[in-house]
């Protein structure tokens, strides 16, 4: 069958584009057909390190200089500098030149081997710029030292890391040259992967798979899928094909280094672009789910896309690692029916540790290579307030957790009042806890592995985020959006547009930034998008749209802030109907700090009156929560103690048994019309 048009139709354009230019002998990558990732890699190692070796220097070096780094003039292109020197008739070194390695030899200690005298690894280079660029990693510079145009050298912050570092920078036009050198030499000398020493370890590690650091795998691919090959970096492969006898496989196939380290790990690799052999499309091999965040015995769930295809059989899912026991799945076998058709496999957290908890899901069987899911959760007992019940036309019942040590509480309750003028009102506001919400669109390639977040684009993909329809007929508005690019996709811009018009291109950078811009007067339904492009990923974490108005004002309810004592409840009362107010909890006697803000609306008097001869009733059961005299238009919503939503229903009877996943505290809502009940459940 052919190749998935949901993994990257842009495989099968490369391959052609290749096969146009490039001179590979037929049969000479049968042996990588069909594999992945590290098996991949070293069945490349097989095919390209048996080859012919010359002596380092010399008139054997600049012999294949001459056919390898030659430009249309016949002078000596040098990738280190803008100079183009003349060969010497005797194929003798150019004077100011030198035969540089692109991967220090320094970094495994000057032995004279193989790799160090591997034309594949050597490059004519402007003797200056090589003293520059003396035996430090590629990346990019920051604070200039040195700059000829085309080399950089200085010290730079790579992506991902906190230490300043010494690096040498290529042009843009040549870095993914250098970048697909560097992936041929972890590939072709595997063996070397003991033999890195103390500056290579900076972005090697001692593996055969995958070598690469994650900040230097992540610049590799980087830089190769931004400066594709071109004729220059194929005829020099054909060249030293010629002297050597192997070729480097991440210039015939630039695709190639996506299915040993990139976005196609899960898909074999195949020079004719068809696929017949068993895999898993999605989700990618080491992909993260995030679970953030989640208070000690309370649980969450994360639904993933499971898709294979061509398999022979089921699917067998198992959970190891140290925290195994805090996550599960509903079922320890995907057939392989639900496998083709696309299953979406729940995985639930259970918070039954504090701290940082890990482990990782491996899916095998069908005849696939095993894929794994990374699983990552943070088990918290920090001090917070939790949503309030018993809410009334005048008041509520203000909820906090316990705080170790605290001799008390001191309560805040306010509200927010305009200082004059209209006040702004929220159109939208949305921190995407639990995924895209519904009302909201998306083009591309979208996602929700990190908690929190969305993640817009792929390395492959645009991707889009179209909020709901806003009505701006009356006015302007704000937009705001926290947003932070993806890991090493440095200054990732995030573009804004209201109905196809442009509103605002923002730069993002490591750490979450409120970008916001004036969104003029529109129609009815206006839709705002916000886009990030190909290689610019970026986490959104936060959208909202409000309406041009005076600021808001924070207004002490009568009496608070006020101390309750040592108890974890507190009725507040005489508040004002149909009016939003928020609190906070400040513990007494401990170092704890101030808790998070819950907003609670008091009740609706108008909607209220209306249903006050029906009161609601519930119970615990060992079987779950009990409720009855429920209306027939309600809808009722439980909460976890975080505000995370776990089961909407619309009852069909008047009563309904809703089982609960633990014992907890849990929040009831039952939503009639405009009217919202609170029930604080303890189960």
């Amino acid at each position: 069958m052919k190749l998935n048009l949901r993994l990257n139709f842009t495989i099968v354009l490369a391959f052609l584009h290749i096969v146009l230019f490039a001179q590979i002998p037929a049969g000479y990558y049968n042996n990588a057909e069909g594999k992945k990732q590290a098996e991949l890699k070293t069945a490349l190692c097989a095919i390209i390190r048996p080859h012919i070796v010359f002596s380092y220097g010399g008139t054997s070096t600049w012999s294949c200089f001459l056919k390898s780094d030659v430009d249309g003039n016949g002078k000596c292109w040098d990738i280190y500098s803008n100079n183009r020197n003349s060969f010497n008739a005797d194929n003798s070194s150019i004077t100011g030149m030198n035969i540089e390695h692109s991967v220090p030899n320094s970094w495994w200690g000057h032995v004279v081997n193989d790799a160090y005298q591997d034309i594949q690894l050597l490059n004519p280079s402007d003797a200056i710029a090589n003293g520059w660029k003396s035996n430090y990693p590629p990346g990019y510079v920051t604070t200039v030292i040195h700059d000829n145009g085309v080399v950089k050298q200085g010290t730079g912050t790579p992506e991902g890391l906190t230490a300043v570092m010494n690096l040498w920078e290529p042009a843009d036009q040549y870095k993914g040259d250098f970048a697909r050198q560097y992936m041929y030499m972890v590939t072709c000398y595997e063996e070397m992967a003991p033999l890195w020493m103390s500056l290579g370890l900076t972005v090697f590690s001692n593996t055969t798979y995958p070598t690469f650091l994650d900040w230097y795998r992540d610049l590799m691919l980087k830089w190769n899928r931004e400066d594709p090959v071109d004729k220059k970096e194929m005829d020099r492969n054909n060249a030293i094909y010629l002297f050597q006898h192997n070729r480097n496989p991440y210039i015939d196939y630039p695709n190639l280094a996506e299915f040993v380290w990139g976005n196609m790990m899960t898909v074999p690799f195949t020079t004719t672009g068809t696929v017949d052999l068993p895999y898993i499309s999605t989700p990618s091999n080491g992909v993260v789910v995030d679970f953030g965040k989640l208070v000690f015995q309370q649980s969450a769930s994360y639904t993933i896309d499971l898709l294979a295809m061509n398999l022979t059989g089921d699917l067998t899912i198992a959970i190891s690692g140290p925290n195994a026991s805090n996550f599960s799945v509903p079922n320890m076998i995907i057939t392989k029916e639900e496998a083709d058709a696309g299953y979406k496999m729940e995985i639930k957290y259970t918070a039954l540790n504090i701290g940082v908890q890990t482990a990782q899901i491996s899916i095998s069987g069908g005849g696939t290579s095993a894929s794994y899911i990374n699983l990552k959760a943070n088990s918290t007992d920090n001090f917070q307030a939790i949503p309030a019940d018993n809410v009334n036309l005048n008041g509520f019942d203000a909820n906090w957790t316990f705080s170790a040590n605290a001799k008390g509480y001191t309560l805040n309750v306010y509200s927010m009042r305009s200082d004059g003028g209209i006040p702004k009102i929220t159109l939208l506001e949305e921190d995407f806890l639990t995924g895209l919400p519904s009302g909201w669109t998306s083009g591309g390639w979208i996602d929700h592995l990190v908690a929190s977040n969305i993640k817009l684009a792929s390395g492959t993909q645009v991707g889009k985020l179209i909020l709901p329809a806003l009505n701006l007929s009356a006015s302007s508005a704000i937009l705001t959006v926290r947003a932070r690019q993806f890991n090493n996709d440095a200054g990732s811009p995030i573009t804004a547009t209201i109905d196809d018009q442009p509103l605002a291109i923002w730069t993002t950078s490591a750490s979450n930034q409120d970008f916001t811009v004036n969104v003029p007067q529109g129609i009815s339904s206006s839709l705002i998008t916000l886009s990030a492009a190909t290689g610019k990923r970026v986490y959104i974490d936060y959208v909202k749209v409000e309406t041009q108005g005076a600021d808001l004002v924070k207004v002490p309810v009568i009496g608070y802030p006020k101390s309750v004592g040592d108890i974890y409840a507190y009725p507040v009362t005489g508040l004002e109907p149909d009016l939003t107010y928020y609190f906070n909890v400040q513990p007494e006697g401990n170092s704890a700090i101030v808790s998070n803000t819950i907003q609670q609306d008091t009740k609706l008097s108008s909607v209220v009156e209306q249903n006050q001869d029906r009161t609601v009733r519930w119970n615990v059961l060992t079987e779950g929560l009990r409720v009855w005299n429920l209306s027939s238009d309600c809808q009722l919503n439980i909460l976890d103690i975080m505000g995370k939503s776990i089961e909407t229903l619309k009852p069909t009877s008047s009563e309904v048994l809703l089982p609960l996943p633990q014992k907890g505290i849990y929040l009831l809502q039952i939503q009639q019309n405009a009217t919202i009940n609170n029930y604080k459940i303890i189960y």
